[in-house]
């Protein structure tokens, strides 16, 4: 690997913090949100800090992808980060909360191996092209299912 790579989200979600929180902490509930299949294993009741559980999504040649996930930061209602593990290598999902007048802003920070040689000058355009463009139409599903009332 060759380095690191973010990519920063933002939404306001005209819901109070504390309701953002408990459905971002609601892991089983990740589905409702994602752009693609998702679905989570072994997940113990209630998420906390240290929680553990495997996730199932779809990625590029891989439709059933698996990673081991780890809750790495739980301060409700403000922060809270997923790490991921896969091949040696940690992904980073953390989501810091502010309020914003009656709603809450969401800024969600990807944080992930760049991969090296042919894989990392293509990564740019993979991020830009799919990663970033995935993420939001997730994010915009997020805010619609709370709005809704999820």
């Amino acid at each position: 690997m060759s380095g690191r790579a973010t990519a920063l989200l933002s939404i306001v979600v005209n819901r109070p913090p504390d309701d953002v929180f408990a459905y971002l902490a609601d892991v089983r509930r990740h589905h409702e949100w994602s752009p693609k299949a998702y679905r989570v294993e072994g997940i113990q009741e209630p998420v906390q800090l240290g929680s553990t559980f495997t996730s199932y999504g779809w990625a590029p040649k891989d439709a059933d992808h698996r990673q081991d996930v780890e809750v790495t930061a739980f301060d409700p209602p403000r922060r809270l980060q997923f790490t991921s593990r896969e091949k040696g290598e940690n992904f980073l999902n953390t989501y810091v909360l502010t309020q914003q007048g009656t709603g809450t802003k969401v800024d969600r920070t990807i944080d992930m191996p760049k991969p090296g040689g042919v894989g990392g000058a293509l990564f740019a355009w993979v991020l830009g092209g799919f990663i970033k463009p995935a993420t939001n139409k997730g994010m915009k599903m997020l805010k619609a299912n709370l709005e809704n009332g999820s």
